[in-house]
């Protein structure tokens, strides 16, 4: 009997040290320290920045039959757009300051091609934003590179039609339409995030190092480099299959201005490998597009100037009186 009552005490004795025991375990609390498995997002490679170029050049020419207006305002619609909504545009005079300061577009802003553009890009995107940017220059030509970069920036932008025109039939003074002398800043805007910093990069770069020839070679300066050495250059005629057939430079290959220039981009890198790539048009302002883009996918590019013409383009190729063949 004693020994069953020791027994049952032994027993509860047992019990209460498992129920002590059981009451003071700790729980091991989940880690808060974020799991070392990166997320799916950070696992994806980073966007190629020259991938990223080329796709957005490609897309400015595959647009080009949608925009209707070859990425080009002429005069006469510009003077009556600023007379009916001049708040509608940005106007860019990229002229030198100098040329500026002598007569210029009414609200119209001065920042030289070149560096300048590099510098300003930023605020030209705010002061731009919802509106159309008019990129004038002496002859069409280098507001045609101007504006197929800003574009390909993100920025809506058009080419005044010939420039404010210098010493040619055509442009916004030939037309005798009303310039101003006062300057107008940039004006301030609240900033604006750009689609693409490295397609920025590159456009800023393009522009940053811009050479002295301004990517832009003479026509007699070409005649003689065709004559010593043509096998140095591709020479692409961007004019309408039409007009290339009625005559055009001896070499010349013909990839009209367009889609074509998308689609086929690839084939003209390859065929300049080791070359200087020569792009002319009808007098050099869609030309100046094309040439500031091929040489943002890296092909040595220039654009002639004043491109094919006429015998009213007395600087032009065909005003010159230059061989064309057929």
């Amino acid at each position: 009997m004693r020994n069953k009552k020791l027994y049952s005490l032994l027993s509860l004795l047992l019990i209460l040290g498992l129920l002590l025991s059981g009451c003071g375990q700790t729980t091991t609390p989940t880690s808060s320290t974020p799991s070392s498995t990166p997320s799916a997002s950070s696992n994806a490679p980073a966007e190629d920045p020259a991938k990223a170029v080329k796709a957005a050049v490609v897309s400015y020419f595959n647009n080009i039959p949608t925009v209707g207006d070859s990425y080009k305002i002429s005069e006469d619609k510009l003077k009556a757009e600023l007379e009916k909504n001049a708040s509608a545009y940005l106007v860019l005079d990229i002229r030198k300051a100098d040329e500026y300061a002598k007569g210029h577009i009414q609200g119209a802003v001065n920042v030289p091609f070149g560096k300048d553009i590099a510098d300003n890009l930023d605020k030209i995107r705010a002061a731009g934003k919802d509106k159309t940017v008019i990129v004038a220059c002496y002859t069409g030509q280098t507001a045609g590179q101007t504006v197929s970069l800003l574009n390909v920036a993100g920025i809506k932008a058009r080419s005044l039609h010939g420039g404010m025109g210098n010493g040619i039939n055509y442009g916004w003074l030939a037309k005798k339409f009303p310039t101003v002398t006062e300057a107008t800043a940039m004006p301030n805007a609240a900033a604006v995030d750009s689609p693409n910093k490295d397609i920025d990069k590159a456009v800023k770069d393009y522009f940053i190092n811009m050479p002295a020839d301004s990517y832009k070679i003479d026509d007699p300066a070409l005649k003689d480099e065709l004559a010593k050495d043509a096998s140095k250059y591709l020479v692409v005629d961007i004019r309408q299959a039409k007009d290339f057939e009625a005559g055009h430079i001896k070499g010349a290959i013909n990839v009209p201005y367009g889609a074509d220039l998308g689609t086929k981009l690839d084939s003209l890198i390859e065929q300049s490998k080791n070359k200087t790539l020569i792009v002319y048009c009808y007098t050099g302002q869609t030309a100046g597009q094309a040439d500031s883009l091929f040489n943002l996918v890296g092909i040595k590019a220039k654009s002639l100037n004043f491109g094919m013409g006429n015998k009213d383009l007395p600087k032009s190729w065909a005003g010159l009186g230059y061989e064309v063949v057929k």
